[in-house]
């Protein structure tokens, strides 16, 4: 037999085992894991001494996503080169929406922008109102393969804010279909009247916008979505949790073993809130804010404990001109800080592996089969691509990134591919990088190049097995 692409010496990683072994492709499929040096293939590629992991899967990124007058500097096109670059083979974008919008047209809308990308995607669904017509919608969403809606505790003046009543009939709509919501929790109350009390004081500087949205603010709303999930009998997936009084709320319910599943960002790992006391501070505001370096450390024990299952990036690829545009100068020309009018969000699809590998791995914080778990498996399965994604089995794509966990790299906005003209990891030394980036068995970053080919993904149909909506431990299978 002789395959499309071999891949030779390996140390193929799951979150469960390494072993070294060959991998062979055919027709974009792992065809063979096992020793095949008597087997001939179009190309072979030798990766002696190098890890070979599944493709990372990024479920939580905002491309060209209009909030608070600024779209972001990719389209889906740039945004899969550049996680390309970071070992990220599927990646996975919200809808629009806002109050009045079909969800099911916006989805369908949402797909067909993102239908440029070089890489795999999918959609998620994002409520903002709970009328019948709309949660009706619903069944429409699982049958085109989105089983994953996603709603915001706050945001309340943006529009976008799903208040309680919305939350509690979206959770029991997803409990009937198999679908499973996503939560962006802050409480909105907590955060506007700190902010009305700042505005009083005028304190509005960059760490006080982070005084705004205080680690109660984001607790409060988990321990509140976690209740309602409860109560009905949902699971709930949680975004960019920063915190261990969050964490501790989803460990009492693992306790009882009911699923609610945690997610954090790699700028919560490493980057920490004395990033507001510097002059371009605003470029790291986001929500909820960076924690404390405290904070980070509660995070990666969450990781290394199993109470966060999965990571993303949320990322926003803002440029420095988006992220100022609103703000004003004083007679020097510097900015007036007013954080009120500076656009949330912060960029991350690109360094989100190697940062794990090199803050997590290279660090002996976690193992690289607990990277492949929280980047790839785990997502894989929570989001209803498994096992088509998320693993290196006969059957699966063959969405495969080799990574050299010898190799360093300084981070700096001059080597990534984002568009933007910052980079707030700048000067952070890298050690375990990627180093091939292969979708659907083809190449498509090697030593450096894009070799990928704009159009080349295909939308992925999801639909979620239930057995990973009625256990936290994901790895039980």
């Amino acid at each position: 037999m002789k395959y499309d692409l071999i891949i030779k010496n390996g140390k193929v990683v799951s979150p469960s085992s390494t072993i070294k072994t060959d991998i062979g492709v055919i027709d974009g499929k792992i065809s063979i894991l096992g020793d095949l040096k008597d087997f001939e293939a179009e190309k072979i590629i030798d990766v002696t001494g190098k890890y070979v992991i599944p493709g990372v899967i990024e479920a939580h990124m905002h491309c060209m996503a209009p909030f608070q007058g600024c779209l972001g500097a990719n389209d889906f096109f740039q945004q899969s080169v550049s996680g390309a670059f970071g070992g990220v083979t599927m990646f996975m974008d919200f809808a629009n929406v806002f109050k009045g919008k079909s969800v099911y047209e916006a989805v369908k809308e949402r797909a067909n922008e993102m239908s440029i990308s070089a890489i795999d995607y999918s959609v998620h669904g994002k409520f903002v109102e709970s009328n019948e017509k709309i949660i009706n919608e619903i069944d429409l969403l699982i049958k085109y393969g989105v089983p994953t809606f996603k709603m915001f505790m706050t945001y309340k003046k943006e529009g976008v804010m799903s208040d309680d009543e919305t939350l509690l009939k979206i959770f029991k709509k997803a409990k009937s279909v198999n679908g499973l919501p996503m939560l962006h929790c802050e409480s909105n109350a907590i955060a506007e009247i700190n902010i009305e009390n700042c505005v009083k004081n005028n304190k509005l500087t960059w760490m006080d916008f982070a005084e705004c949205k205080p680690v109660l603010c984001e607790a409060e709303a988990f321990s509140r979505a976690t209740f309602f999930a409860k109560m009905i009998g949902t699971p709930i997936l949680v975004v960019h949790t920063t915190n261990k009084i969050a964490l501790d709320i989803a460990r009492e319910a693992h306790k009882n073993e009911f699923p609610i599943y945690v997610e954090t960002c790699p700028h919560y790992l490493t980057l920490f809130k004395d990033q507001y006391e510097k002059k371009d501070g605003h470029l790291a505001i986001c929500s909820p804010p960076l924690r404390t370096k405290k904070d980070a450390e509660e995070l990666w024990d969450g990781i290394k404990d199993g109470t966060i299952s999965l990571t993303g990036s949320d990322d926003c690829t803002y440029s420095y001109k988006e992220k100022s545009m609103f703000l004003e100068r004083d007679e020097k020309g510097n900015i007036i800080p007013d954080f009120r009018k500076v656009v949330n969000g912060t960029s991350g699809l690109e360094i989100r592996l190697p940062i794990l590998l090199s803050e997590g791995v290279s660090k002996n914080r976690i193992s690289i089969n607990k990277v492949v778990e929280i980047t790839s498996t785990n997502i894989a399965k929570v989001y209803g691509c498994y096992p088509q994604k998320g693993i290196i089995a006969p059957g699966s794509d063959a969405d495969i990134v080799i990574v050299d966990m010898e190799k360093e790299v300084v981070l700096s906005k001059d080597i990534l591919h984002n568009n933007i003209d910052y980079c707030l990891h700048e000067g952070l030394k890298i050690k375990g990088y990627p180093i091939m980036t292969i979708s659907k068995g083809k190449i498509i970053i090697e030593e450096g190049e894009f070799k990928g080919r704009k159009g080349d993904g295909n939308f992925i149909k999801r639909n979620i097995n239930t057995k990973y909506l009625k256990k936290f431990n994901l790895n039980n299978d």
